[in-house]
C-alpha cells in the first residue's frame, strides 16, 4: 500500500487576537495580524488542532500539511491520514481542504486562513458549509500518551489527490473552530488541545503520512494499476474479477 509523507513545509498556526477577548476576532482572523506560525522541532511534539480559553482570552491553533500527489493520476479507492500525538492530545477534530502550504514553501503566520474558499477570514454569512470537508468528525481523537491516529479520507479528498499535484489539508478543532462556536466556559490544558509531531522529526517514524490504495490493483494491457480508474465504464474499485479471474 503506497505511502506519502508530509512535506517538511507542514506546521501549525496560532491566532490570538487582535483582541483575544473577542471570539470573532480570533476565529475570523485573516492571518494579517496576531497570528503566529509555530516552529516545528525535530523529535518534539508541538500544538496541532486546538482551542484554548482561560475564561477571558481565546487562542485557536490549526495544523497544515502538504503532500506531493503528482504521481497519482486517478482517484485512489481508499486513503487514510495518519499522525502521531503525545500528551495533551484531546478534542474532536476534522480534516478540511486547505490552500496552504505547498511542498516547497513553509507554512507562515499569514496562512492561518489557508482554508479552501475562506481566504480573507470568515466573512459575514460564512460557515463551515463553505469549507470542503475531507473527513467526518473524529470524536475523542486524543489520548494521554503517544498514539498513532488514523483518519479516513472521503470521496472529495480522494478526487483531489488525483487532480492536485500538491494536496494540502488542515486539521482543525471540530466543536469550536469548525462549527464557529465560542466556548461557554474555560477550557485549557488537555481539554481541547492536540500535541502532535510534524515532518521535521528525524527519520519518518513520527512523520504524518497518507496511506492509500490505488483505484485498481493490477496492471491491464501494460497500463499501471495506479493510472486505472475505470474499465469499460465500471469503477475499478467495484471490480472483483476480470474475465473470470479474481483481482
Amino acid at each position: 500500500m503506497p505511502t506519502i509523507y508530509a512535506a517538511t513545509t507542514d506546521g501549525g498556526v496560532r491566532s490570538y487576537g487582535p483582541t483575544a477577548t473577542s471570539w470573532d476576532s480570533v476565529h475570523d482572523n485573516d492571518g494579517s495580524s496576531h497570528a503566529f506560525a509555530i516552529p516545528t522541532t525535530a523529535n518534539h511534539y508541538q500544538y496541532g488542532a486546538a482551542v484554548v480559553y482561560n475564561g477571558t482570552n481565546f487562542q485557536i491553533y490549526r495544523a497544515f500539511f502538504a503532500f506531493d500527489t503528482s504521481g497519482i493520476s486517478s482517484a485512489p479507492s481508499s486513503a487514510t491520514f495518519k499522525f502521531k500525538t503525545d500528551t495533551n492530545s484531546n478534542g474532536d477534530v476534522i480534516l478540511v481542504k486547505a490552500t496552504k502550504p505547498d511542498t516547497s514553501t513553509n507554512i507562515a503566520a499569514a496562512d492561518f486562513d489557508g482554508l479552501a474558499n475562506s481566504l480573507g477570514g470568515w466573512p459575514s454569512g460564512f460557515n463551515n458549509t463553505h469549507l470542503t470537508a475531507y473527513s467526518s468528525r473524529i470524536t475523542g481523537a486524543g489520548s494521554s500518551g503517544a498514539t498513532l491516529h488514523t483518519i479516513t479520507l472521503n470521496a472529495a479528498a480522494l478526487s483531489d489527490m488525483a487532480s492536485l499535484s500538491a494536496f494540502a489539508i488542515c486539521l482543525m478543532n471540530y466543536d469550536h473552530d469548525y462549527l464557529d462556536s465560542a466556548p461557554g466556559s474555560a477550557i485549557g490544558g488537555a481539554a481541547q488541545t492536540f500535541g502532535m509531531y510534524y515532518s521535521d522529526s528525524t527519520g519518518t517514524s513520527n512523520d504524518p503520512y497518507i496511506e492509500y490504495t490505488a483505484g485498481y490493483s493490477h496492471d491491464v494491457s501494460g497500463v499501471e494499476s495506479g493510472n486505472i480508474s475505470k474499465i469499460i465504464g465500471v469503477s475499478a474499485a467495484s471490480i472483483a474479477s476480470r474475465s473470470g479471474v479474481d483481482t
